[in-house]
């Protein structure tokens, strides 16, 4: 549904945070610094126009972006 405004990098840090891993596990399982995992989630969740992960999270599997 709509054009998907994220990024591929930005889709898998969500789909790794759906089962409610910190940050610290997040960037332990991507390869990634928590630093960037947190700039990927809040990127994410600015271009959702929600409040938190969870909500970005649903929002982007109900739109098919997941």
């Amino acid at each position: 549904e709509g054009a998907n405004p994220l990024t591929d990098r930005e889709r898998e840090v969500l789909r790794a945070a759906a089962d409610g891993s910190t940050n610290a596990e997040l960037a332990r399982a991507l390869h990634l610094s928590q630093g960037t995992v947190r700039n990927y989630l809040s990127t994410a969740i600015q271009k959702l126009a929600v409040r938190n992960r969870t909500e970005a999270v649903r929002i982007a599997r109900e739109k098919g972006w997941l």
